[in-house]
């Protein structure tokens, strides 16, 4: 009984839990996303290496630009054939695809081509690219 005298307090003790818990999830989500966005172009990844190198080897004003322009250029050539294997595994798996569907029956074509749909969406939002047409 001596807990239903004192709801209001409950109450409030309960929502400044719930509003850190929420305010927290949304701080923490943020803050993934903005790493994940930025955490992978080459620049920013240049950028840390310089930092760790400078902080590491002690690197003179002379070697600085000289290193970043071939940390850039890897950095470009990395992200080109990822590019690259990326659009070339989407063409192995649409090819594949094809290969499959000769072998199904009219009714598991129906059902494997929504599965191979629900795929593509899949990776055109999760990483903004489109598989080639079937």
């Amino acid at each position: 009984m001596s807990m239903l005298k004192h709801w209001k307090v409950i109450l409030v003790v309960i929502l400044v839990f719930a509003a850190g818990g929420v305010t927290g999830s949304v701080a923490t989500v943020l803050h993934f996303k903005h790493n994940f966005e930025h955490g992978f172009s080459v620049e920013s990844k240049t950028a840390r290496e310089i930092q760790e190198l400078q902080k590491e080897l002690n690197l003179t004003a002379e070697q600085q630009p000289k290193i970043k322009a071939i940390l850039l250029d890897t950095g470009h050539k990395i992200e080109t054939s990822f590019g690259l294997a990326i659009r070339e595994s989407g063409t192995n798996t649409v090819e594949s695809w094809k290969q499959i569907e000769k072998e199904l029956t009219p009714e598991q074509l129906v059902s494997f081509q929504r599965k191979c749909q629900k795929h593509r969406e899949e990776v055109k939002n999760t990483l903004k690219l489109d598989l080639p047409p079937q």
